[in-house]
């Protein structure tokens, strides 16, 4: 397996647009220039005043994931507060219009086309079936889209930027590190428990793919976001004999999985990916489950991460909200805005402030640092790829920081092997 060192350098395609906008990725507070000579002269679009940027953010504060949710709605916030304070982007205050989907594609489409001629971007949709409704709309009308989950079949749309890894690079790197750190054996059966839709099917075929390179057995099971008793599924696996499973679903799917499979004797690592793992769930009866056997693979570094990146979007949180809920979704939400910031701050200096100037600034962007937020070098210049294949795996810790310590950064060989559409 590939360890990955964590140097931070920053490098872009092109000294052009982006090269100011790179800079601002250390600390939204710190004074952003780009725009701010000449700025009279841009172009402007939707969603744009002589005063004001606005973008939108789609999010499911009423559904699965809607404890994490809030978080990156209150850090969303907190960062362009912050960025507004310290001058704005390109002479203007963003102004940032959140709209709750509820986890429900056709409502997301719906708010989507209320919102559209009103704004320049939108920093998130949040989740694969609503990002997958979505998307072709946003790309019919140029609207740059970020934060849609991981889902490989965003990959396709030039005018997404995935934080991160995919869902099937995930998949793939949990069945890598059973094999190489956790011992499985070649001849195992794996279990993946995942959602139905674009979500679960894409960590699907990366847990396939990295099954067919490593010699294991895969044991699928399809479930949807209602259902909450995994107690068949879990009973499925046990008769199995996996010896691991991966879990595309939520933490009320993790939970439940994690718990009923220690009840029938199935002491096995349970990996889950990105949005499975909140820490309220080492309040409820699965916890000593989840402490025994459950891991976390993130495609943004976790809470407890040390790097300067992390630090930075936890210490905003704490001054915005000192007694909420944290997690995972702090560093997300952060840099999400971040890698919207670049964008927006590369679009101002091209001088074209419009829907198409910041979906053409996104496309410039070949290695991205985010200070530890993201892994380096992220490639936003190939349409069709995942930008990265590293990860973040870490373990279920009540003594860390929300409930995740940091195990690694990595990227397993199927991992690096695997490839959208060829």
């Amino acid at each position: 397996m590939k360890h990955l060192p964590r140097a931070r350098a920053l490098t872009l395609a092109a000294a052009t647009a982006l090269a100011l906008a790179a800079c601002s990725t250390t600390d939204p507070g710190e004074s952003s220039s780009a725009g701010g000579s000449g700025s009279d002269e841009v172009e402007t679009g939707n969603g744009v005043t002589d005063s004001e940027i606005h973008v939108g953010m789609l999010t499911d504060l009423s559904g699965p994931f809607a404890a994490g949710a809030a978080v990156q709605v209150t850090e969303t916030k907190a960062y362009w507060d912050q960025v507004n304070a310290d001058g704005g982007i390109c002479d203007r205050d963003v102004v940032v219009d959140v709209q709750d989907h509820g986890y429900d594609p056709q409502k997301a489409v719906t708010l989507y086309r209320s919102m559209a001629p009103d704004v320049i971007a939108l920093q998130q949709v949040l989740g694969g079936p609503t990002s997958a409704a979505v998307l072709p709309l946003a790309e019919q009308d140029d609207v740059y889209v970020g934060g849609v989950g991981w889902a490989g079949t965003a990959l396709q749309y030039e005018n997404n930027q995935l934080p991160g890894a995919s869902n099937a690079i995930e998949a793939a790197n949990a069945i890598d590190y059973m094999v190489d750190e956790l011992g499985m054996a070649e001849g195992s059966k794996v279990g993946v428990v995942y959602f139905a839709g674009d979500y679960g099917g894409d960590a699907l075929a990366g847990a396939e793919h990295a099954a067919d390179e490593r010699g294991v057995e895969i044991v699928a099971q399809e479930i949807t976001s209602a259902t909450t008793d995994l107690s068949a599924q879990a009973s499925a696996l046990a008769q199995a004999g996996v010896a691991g499973v991966v879990l595309a679903a939520a933490p009320t799917q993790f939970a439940s999985l994690a718990g009923v499979l220690v009840s029938q004797g199935a002491n096995v690592p349970i990996i889950g990916m990105n949005p499975t793992f909140n820490p309220s769930l080492l309040t409820t009866p699965a916890a000593d489950a989840l402490l025994a056997n459950a891991y976390s693979i993130t495609s943004i570094a976790p809470y407890a991460s040390d790097s300067e990146g992390v630090k930075a979007a936890n210490d905003l949180y704490a001054k915005a909200d000192p007694d909420g809920a944290i997690g995972w979704e702090v560093p997300l939400a952060y840099v999400q805005a971040e890698l919207l910031k670049q964008s927006l701050d590369g679009a101002c200096e091209s001088g074209n402030l419009t829907p198409e100037g910041v979906v053409a600034a996104l496309r410039e962007s070949s290695s991205v640092d985010t200070k530890g937020l993201l892994p380096d070098g992220l490639d936003y210049s190939q349409v069709g790829q995942s930008p990265t294949t590293t990860v973040y795996l870490s373990k279920v810790d009540a003594n860390a920081p929300a409930g995740l310590a940091l195990v690694d950064e990595l990227s397993g060989p199927s991992a690096e092997s695997f490839s959208y559409g060829g």
